[in-house]
């Protein structure tokens, strides 16, 4: 009997003293679900490169750069690459898109995202939330695919989603064009900001280019210069009249002669992109509705 006893304690305590074993392994495999759940649902790729465009290297830069540029201004700013889109319409493909993947920051969706589909050579910019829409007018629009259109034509992708990038972030930093309109499902809204003169992105002025033009300029100037003091030197004073006597008696028939001419040039605008959707108007963004009522901005085209 009291051997028995001994055993019965000897499994009773045994089984408390597992207990906490299991309580332990149990938390730990929740919290590590729990992790592993967050850490997935707050990921999101501001490169989708599905064509493979890109090199492992530039992909790995470019979302870097996407990346930081959509914390700095919160506004997503998306780069997207497809292979094709079966048929679908560009327009609504970006838009769906950026819908269907969760892109868009604050209560207001706002973002930007740029889609290229190889095999039908077509390129779409779909823009969400009243800032951005705003903010990317169609001129602005048209300005950013003019830059991207030598580097897609000629292959270069590495260095069309740079130069989206870059335009990207420098309308950002600008904010809303001047007299800003967005006509649409959200109706007209008007604002301030900057005139189309000053809103065109410039680069860097290169020095051996600034000092060249600086020369002509001086050239120009000497010579033109050097020309009116020549003309000058030939007029001789006359005392008399019996000269200009002579010279209108001289002959008995009138003429006009032409005795200089002058050119004007004007600069002849050039189409930089292929593009279907653009309004015109430098601060007017057109809006419309996606599949999934939301309203969206943008354009389209093809390379």
């Amino acid at each position: 009997m009291k051997k028995f006893l001994n055993i019965l304690c000897l499994a009773l305590f045994a089984s408390f003293a597992t207990l906490p074993l299991c309580a332990q392994s149990e938390d730990e495999g929740i919290v590590e679900v729990d992790q592993s759940v967050g850490t997935s649902s707050s990921a999101k790729a501001y490169l989708v490169d599905d064509a493979i465009l890109l090199s492992s290297p530039q992909a790995q830069a470019l979302e870097q750069k996407l990346g930081a540029i959509s914390e700095r201004y919160d506004c997503d700013v998306v780069v997207v690459t497809k292979t094709n889109i079966s048929g679908s319409n560009v327009t609504g493909y970006a838009d769906d898109f950026f819908d269907g993947n969760g892109y868009g920051r604050g209560s207001d969706n706002n973002g930007i995202l740029f889609l290229i589909t190889m095999e039908e050579r077509e390129w779409a910019i779909s823009t969400s939330g009243h800032d951005t829409i705003t903010i990317f007018s169609d001129w602005r629009q048209d300005q950013i695919t003019g830059k991207m259109m030598p580097f897609l034509k000629a292959g270069d992708y590495a260095g069309a989603f740079d130069a989206f990038a870059q335009s990207c972030e420098y309308y950002l930093s600008r904010g809303v064009p001047s007299e800003e309109t967005l006509s649409g499902e959200d109706g007209i809204v008007s604002g301030q900001g900057h005139s189309a003169g000053a809103d065109t992105e410039k680069g860097p002025l290169d020095p051996v280019w600034a000092g060249i033009s600086a020369l002509i300029g001086l050239i120009s100037s000497w010579l033109g210069s050097s020309a009116k003091r020549s003309k000058y030197r030939t007029v001789v004073e006359r005392t008399t009249a019996s000269g200009y006597e002579k010279l209108a008696g001289a002959s008995g028939n009138n003429a006009d002669r032409f005795i200089r001419t002058q050119t004007s040039r004007t600069l002849r605008p050039t189409e930089t992109a292929s593009r279907t959707s653009f309004s015109g108007g430098y601060s007017h963004s057109s809006t419309h509705t996606s599949s999934s009522g939301h309203t969206h901005g943008g354009s389209h085209g093809s390379f």
